[in-house]
């Protein structure tokens, strides 16, 4: 059976973004039935060629399986993105799955549209009078730090996975920088989440009535062998964990840059998210994306 595109609205894209509180109720995050996940069930991997979250370097059998129906849900999803970043996304979520991130589909261009104009008009990017952040100061690269590659223009492609043993979601953005404005975007999210991680690693803000608390850690990146001077240079990396009457919800992000191309992994949900073990899963995954645009070059 053939794996299709996510079937979700973009707001439930934004279990992702730091403020906003669409992504409160982990239980929405983690899928009970594939179909949520935007496969069929028959499209997982057999059970144990994956290794949940034992942190291993996973079985070669669960890779391929995962890049296999990777390659079927981007076909499915008849994606407008550049063949070169569809390819360096299957092979990200074929990694995925030796995590035991056995069931995984393609973010159609319609949904990426609509998600894309939600980070566009997120009020909290903007001015909103209601939104209130202690201290003042983070407010504005806190705010700021909602970013994704799709922002960067329409052939960007994402691909989003899941794992019974992981209450959430993990996924794989890819994006090409096409002009100075661009790059200027990417410096900036660059910087604000270098200010985050300098000057604001424990804030609390209101939004929609409810308080929250936030604390941001930069994870130690351990797999840094194979990354050249450059990448190190345009790579961050981030966790965090936000606490608030509606429950805590933890998210990992590595972004990195290579060349031209804009990589992103992501991890939200339970606090599995934040761990080390999953610092782990996003460098492998962001390797083997890596990996494949150099080949593609």
């Amino acid at each position: 059976m053939t794996p299709r595109s996510i079937p979700v609205c973009a707001s439930a894209l934004a279990g992702l973004l730091l403020l906003s509180a669409c992504g409160a109720d982990q239980e929405e995050a983690a899928p009970d039935d594939a179909d949520h996940a935007g496969v069929d069930q028959g499209a997982a991997v057999p059970e144990g060629q994956g290794d949940g979250e034992s942190g291993g370097a996973g079985t070669a059998a669960g890779e391929a399986e995962g890049e296999a129906q990777a390659d079927d849900g981007a076909e499915a999803a008849g994606l407008s993105a550049p063949e070169r970043l569809i390819i360096a996304a299957q092979e990200g979520a074929g990694r995925a799955a030796s995590f035991g991130f056995n069931e995984m589909g393609f973010v159609s261009d319609e949904v990426a549209a609509s998600y894309r104009e939600l980070l566009e008009e997120n009020s909290l990017a903007g001015e909103d009078p209601e939104a209130q952040v202690s201290p003042e100061a983070c407010a504005q690269p806190l705010a700021a730090v909602d970013f994704s590659p799709l922002l960067l223009g329409e052939e960007a492609v994402r691909a989003d996975y899941f794992a019974e043993s992981f209450s959430g979601a993990g996924s794989i953005e890819l994006a090409t920088v096409d002009s100075e404005a661009d790059q200027q975007r990417v410096s900036e999210h660059l910087d604000n989440v270098a200010e985050l991680l300098a000057s604001c690693q424990d804030t609390e803000f209101t939004l929609d009535g409810i308080d929250y608390e936030l604390r941001i850690e930069e994870p130690t990146l351990q797999d840094q062998d194979g990354v050249s001077a450059e990448q190190a240079e345009n790579t961050a990396a981030y966790s965090w964990e936000r606490s608030g009457t509606d429950g805590t919800t933890y998210a990992q992000i590595l972004f990195t840059q290579v060349d031209d191309d804009i990589i992103m992994v992501s991890f939200t949900g339970g606090e599995a998210a934040g761990s080390v073990e999953f610092t782990s899963i996003a460098e492998a995954i962001a390797a083997e994306a890596t990996a494949a645009l150099e080949t593609a070059d």
